[in-house]
This record gives C-alpha cells, structure tokens and sequence, in this order.
C-alpha cells in the first residue's frame, strides 16, 4: 500500500468551541486530507475530508462527510454503531502497536470510545474503559432519521482529552513527538458500503496498527 502517510498537527492559535460547525480560524488554517477506500487506496465515491489540531488539554479532528443518504440508529452511548454509519479515530500515542483508543461518532452524535488490545492477531475492546472529558458534535445537512431523503452533507467535531493518551511520551505533546493514527470512515448506501481511511489497511479491516500514519506535533 505505499508508504505511511504523515500529517503535521498544528497547536490550535485561537479558541475551538465544539458545535460541529469547523468554521473557527484555527480549522480554516488547518491542512485538510482526504480518505481513500480502505482496500484499495483508491478515490472514494463520496468524500471525506479531515483536519487536526492540538492544544495542551485537547486533540481536536474534524471530518466533514459528503453523503447523499445520512443515516443513524441510536443516540445511546457504546452501542455498536460501526453497523450504521459512523467516522472513527484510532490513537496509538505509545506507537507501541499493540493498545490505542478508539473513538467513534455517529451522524446522531451517538459514540463508542473502546481502549483496544491487540497482540498475537487477537483484539479485544474494552467497553468499560471511557474518555470522561471527551466532547462531540455533530452538524447534519438533511435529516439522520429517514433512510432514501435528498442528503448532503455531515460534519464532526472531537475533542479528545489528552489525559486519556496517558501512554505518549510527553503530556501535553512537545513540538517533534510523534504518535500512531488513523481516520476511517464507514458509510451505508444503496450502491454498497464504503469503507474509506487516511492510511490505508489494504484491507477492510480497521485494526492493522502497522498501516497507522504518523502524527506530528508542531506549534
């Protein structure tokens, strides 16, 4: 599949408010990336563009998700929505490949936050495990709750504690440090689903933290 790719995350420079909305300053700065399908490192039929930030309480991700057909379940928290449609962010601050978070966000703002274990080709998520400071939200152009309506558009915004990144070197990050990442997202229409990501596993699986790309800080 290539080489890893790299993102350099900039410290936030102004003040971010998390209402779905990605209109500060601070995310128009932002370098946008672009996912690709998850098997084939290809262009994907809708399209997916993603920006982080960092402050010294907070990584920030935004997605802005083109979709012609938005869809979600639930609202409840750590339910199984990666069987809707959802975007996800997988964080191995250790670069250790084998435990990072994972935080996933529903159209409806529905999340899963699992920390993962991986070792010897077998996984486990644990479902206790919860990002008590982490905050949402989500800005929906057409309507989540009725599958075949004339959609356009979502978009998400997370702010990922950084004390649940207990394993990184440094907290908060110094400017250099490097961690494991990546972006996905899953999305359920009528033509097929789509399984999109910023580094590509090669494969639809979104647990191979060997195809993780690189995070680094910079002021």
């Amino acid at each position: 599949m290539g080489p890893l790719p790299a993102y350099t995350c900039h410290r936030a420079q102004s003040p971010i408010r998390i209402d779905g909305r990605l209109d500060e300053r601070a995310w128009v700065q932002a370098e946008p990336v672009s996912l690709l399908t998850a098997d084939s490192g290809e262009r994907t039929r809708q399209a997916t563009m993603v920006r982080l930030l960092w402050d010294d309480a907070f990584l920030y991700v935004g997605f802005e998700c083109q979709d012609e057909d938005i869809w979600g379940v639930t609202e409840e928290r750590d339910q199984d929505i990666y069987e809707q449609e959802v975007v996800e962010v997988f964080v191995d601050a250790a670069c250790c490949g084998t435990a990072y978070v994972e935080i996933e966000v529903s159209p409806l703002n529905a999340v899963l936050d699992l920390f993962m274990l991986c070792r010897d080709g077998r996984r486990r998520g644990l479902r206790d495990w919860d990002s008590a400071g982490l905050c949402t939200a989500v800005a929906v152009d057409g309507d989540p709750w009725q599958r075949g309506t004339a959609d356009r558009s979502w978009t998400v915004e997370i702010a990922l504690p950084m004390v649940d990144l207990e394993m990184a070197p440094h907290l908060p990050p110094q400017p250099g440090d490097q961690w494991r990442i990546n972006l996905y997202r899953i999305d359920r229409s009528p033509s097929g689903d789509e399984y999109s990501a910023w580094s590509a596993p090669g494969l639809i699986d979104f647990h191979t933290p060997a195809r993780f790309g690189v995070l680094l800080f910079a002021d």
